[in-house]
């Protein structure tokens, strides 16, 4: 068995992430990069040997748990940049040259790049994306800001693997790197949302760096706002579902106790509970719950005692939920069990990265819960926030108090949720026009 990043046709130069975990003596198995060619497979060594545990499948990429593991995945992708590089480079050539020949010219180049990595003389002075990054992640996983350091993460990698290199300054991140990069992503996606959203982390990075005295980053630097770069923004797809679909969703005929039964009370409680999110759903502790309250902070926006905290009158649908897993002795204190097996390890990490697999699953078993209910399109917890936000705002309540119950904290954010609405309500203000 083993772990394949990509699959395309063996009669096409390729280059790929292989995690081969055939040797099932072994406990740590090597990270190669398979070279395809005319049908034949050179395997190239990274230098990276894991366990499975250090390897995320999901993402394709080493686990923070992992020494080192953001260092380990810029030079991992750089290596297999240098691999693509190479085949494009040859793509003339290549029906005249074996897989083994294209290999032995892709480890070459990796060992001229390791070695100008390593030359003092190229060494570069200035604050680079990826050490100041690690500070401003470090500073987010302290906060308990896990979602958010996360999307630090992503965003550098993308940056690096764009880049080519890890000596990427953050002076270096001018209006023509993000314009090239840019072009770079359209390439890749013609999902305009998915680089608007790494951009936004790292103009954050950056106006950090500015406020921080240790760098030598300055406002002369800032390639973003009115003069500068402006991160696109594509249209979202619509996000709310009827509200009588939450109905259908209560009626639907699951046995009791079953997966699905389970992840449906999930959804229920959620959509009872002013949209809440999922993550605060798996943490809710039964220390919440008093006198029919339900009060608590969001963990994705914790950033101290100052934090509102949401005060939420507990509905008889929510109640009766409650009575189905409010067991004595439940680890952690936990209300549901979605994190009860590992809610007291000591390491948050480790408790966090079980979380983000039961929302995975979660968000499989919403999808098939939006089926059997015959929703249209993709049912996700976003969706259950945004129908509880959109109801609301068909029943009159204000945009302004709507985001105060969502615990926004930015007017945009709650304008966002009602685009859709906006242009269903222009439409029916035309048709009486043009009747």
């Amino acid at each position: 068995m083993s772990f394949l990043y990509g699959l395309t046709p063996l009669n096409m130069a390729t280059a790929n992430l292989y995690f081969d975990i055939r040797n099932k003596k072994a406990e740590k198995f090597p990270l190669t990069i398979q070279v395809s060619h005319r049908s034949r497979q050179k395997y190239i060594a990274t230098g990276y040997k894991l366990t499975l545990a250090d390897w995320d499948e999901g993402n394709k990429k080493v686990k923070k748990s992992f020494p080192n593991s953001t260092r380990a995945n810029t030079r991992i992708r750089t290596k297999l940049t240098i691999a693509e590089q190479v085949i494009e480079r040859y793509k003339l050539h290549l029906k005249e040259m074996t897989v083994y020949q294209l290999a032995e010219v892709i480890i070459e180049e990796m060992a001229n790049n390791d070695k100008k990595e390593i030359s003092p003389e190229k060494t570069r002075k200035g604050t680079t994306l990826i050490d100041y990054g690690q500070k401003v992640i470090k500073m987010y996983e302290e906060a308990n800001q896990t979602s958010m350091a996360d999307g630090f993460h992503t965003a550098i990698n993308s940056l690096i693997k764009f880049h080519g290199k890890e000596d990427l300054l953050i002076t270096d991140i001018d209006e023509m790197f993000l314009l090239t990069y840019e072009k770079y992503f359209r390439k890749q996606t013609d999902k305009i949302n998915g680089y608007g959203a790494y951009l936004r982390y790292i103009r954050r990075i950056y106006n950090l760096a500015i406020k921080d005295k240790n760098t030598e980053v300055n406002r002369s630097h800032y390639p973003f706002g009115k003069e500068g770069y402006s991160i696109k923004k594509g249209k979202s797809k619509k996000k709310a579902i009827d509200i009588s679909f939450i109905q259908v969703i209560r009626e639907l005929d699951y046995k009791e106790g079953s997966a699905a039964w389970h992840h449906r009370n999930y959804l229920l409680f959620m959509f009872n509970c002013r949209g809440m999110n999922f993550i605060d759903l798996a943490y809710l502790k039964k220390s919440n719950i008093s006198e029919g309250r339900l009060r608590y902070r969001r963990r994705k926006t914790k950033r101290g005692e100052n934090v509102k905290e949401f005060n939420i009158k507990i509905t008889e649908e929510a109640q009766g939920i409650l009575e189905h897993y409010w067991e004595e002795g439940r680890a952690g204190d936990l209300v549901f069990p979605i994190l009860e097996d590992v809610i007291e390890n000591p390491d948050e990490n480790h408790v966090y990265n079980r979380y983000r697999e039961r929302r995975s699953t979660h968000n499989d078993w919403l999808e098939k819960i939006g089926k059997d209910a015959g929703i249209p399109g993709k049912l996700t917890t976003y969706v259950i926030r945004h129908t509880f936000a959109t109801a609301l705002k068909y029943k009159g309540v204000s945009k302004a108090k709507i985001g105060d119950m969502l615990g926004h904290t930015n007017y945009y954010t709650t304008e966002e949720y009602f685009e859709d609405f906006e242009q269903e309500a222009l439409d029916e203000a035309a048709e009486v026009i043009l009747k």
